[in-house]
């Protein structure tokens, strides 16, 4: 998948999902990159990996399709980010 097909699955504002969508989107993110998890986090949100780090290692269709689903997105347009 090249960074703008990814891109553009998180123009989608859609979500559906049931449970804890953080640790959910985070599991899908360690199936690729998995010595990464939380990077950092403020009040309300936490930051993951980059965009192009999670394209670079592979991740399907499907599960950045998930990872949108789950609420997540790409924030300030680099790092994969989570309201919590």
């Amino acid at each position: 998948m090249e960074l703008s097909e990814f891109n553009k699955i998180f123009e989608n504002e859609d979500t559906e999902w049931e449970g804890d969508n953080a640790i959910q989107g985070l599991l899908i993110i360690q199936k690729y990159i998995p010595n990464k998890g939380i990077e950092a986090a403020e009040h309300d949100i936490i930051y993951s990996v980059s965009a192009d780090d999670l394209v670079e290692a592979g991740i399907t269709t499907e599960d950045a399709e998930s990872l949108r689903k789950l609420n997540w997105m790409i924030y300030d347009g680099f790092y994969m980010a989570c309201f919590v």
